[in-house]
């Protein structure tokens, strides 16, 4: 019986051999790989934030002044909105630029008719740090967005009658075929060199009017132009340009849709010459880099 407990007595004793071992091990072995609570590194000063990439971006300024058309009078001073470029594809950098450009002063000369009738929008492309400057309908929403090979544009829309919009786009020097195809479209005499390039114009558009602003330079590379209305009595006028240059073909289209019930051919005369005097939007290049367009 004594013989009994005695092994019970020291299988108790091994067993508390074994643990206070084992403790000891563990203890080397947290030691050894320095299993302490981890530090957090301190947050990027460049990386957007959920709320900055959901926000609008903030500019210095909500009101753009022009020179007056008229050399008598006083500048045009109409508001300025900014827009977020949203991006189609996540480069998976998140340090990118968050810091809105500064626009430089205006040359392009407004008449102060169109004061209340217009307005500025900046278009802030995060992916470069830039963005571009058109001139839409007072009142009227701006969404714009990157593609995936680069090309851009933005849609503004009238909030009181949706069917009232205006649509830029630019292929940036990509999708050669969309360029090839908008050249063969909207300017005269390309539809055969289109087709000669592979690219050919099945559904021609039938345009009411269609003129070149020039014959030589950027100004034989620009065309203004206006659709036939459609069945709901909205009519389309637009703007072309296009170049050539060692990346290839770069198109850019604008055109404004607007019911004929409520004509404003100045205000529309005024946006389309805008674009045609830049060759498209303004440009405003990243203060920390190299201007892109």
């Amino acid at each position: 019986m004594k013989s009994k407990r005695r092994r019970v007595r020291n299988g108790w004793i091994l067993t508390s051999i074994l643990c206070v071992v084992m403790a000891l091990v563990l203890l080397i072995g947290y030691k050894g790989f320095d299993w302490r609570t981890p530090t957090i590194p301190p947050a990027s000063t460049n990386a957007q934030t959920n709320n900055e990439a959901n926000n609008e971006p903030t500019v210095s300024q909500n009101v753009l002044e022009f020179p007056s058309s008229d050399p008598d009078n006083e500048p045009v001073r109409i508001p300025l909105h900014t827009t977020l470029a949203q991006l189609n594809i996540d480069s998976g950098d998140g340090n990118v630029n968050t810091e809105v450009p500064p626009i430089p002063e205006m040359t392009f000369a407004l008449s102060h008719e169109m004061k209340n009738q217009i307005e500025a929008t900046l278009v802030y492309r995060p992916d470069i740090g830039g963005g571009y400057v058109l001139l839409a309908p007072a009142g009227w929403l701006a969404t714009a967005v990157v593609g995936a090979n680069g090309s851009y544009g933005v849609t503004f829309q009238d909030p009181s009658n949706p069917a009232q919009n205006m649509n830029y786009s630019d292929n940036a020097w990509g999708c050669v075929g969309c360029a090839i195809t908008g050249i063969g479209t909207y300017f005269p005499n390309k539809d055969k060199w289109a087709n000669e390039m592979g690219f050919t114009i099945y559904n021609p558009l039938k345009f009411s009017e269609k003129h070149t602003l020039g014959s030589a330079g950027a100004e034989a590379r620009t065309v203004r132009y206006t659709l036939p209305a459609d069945t709901n009595g909205y009519q389309a006028e637009g703007a072309a340009y296009y170049d050539k240059g060692e990346w290839g073909y770069l198109f850019r289209n604008i055109e404004i849709h607007q019911s004929q019930t409520a004509p404003q051919q100045e205000v529309i005369e005024t946006l389309m010459k805008f674009f045609t005097d830049h060759h498209g939007p303004l440009f405003i290049a990243d203060p920390n880099g190299e201007k892109s367009d």
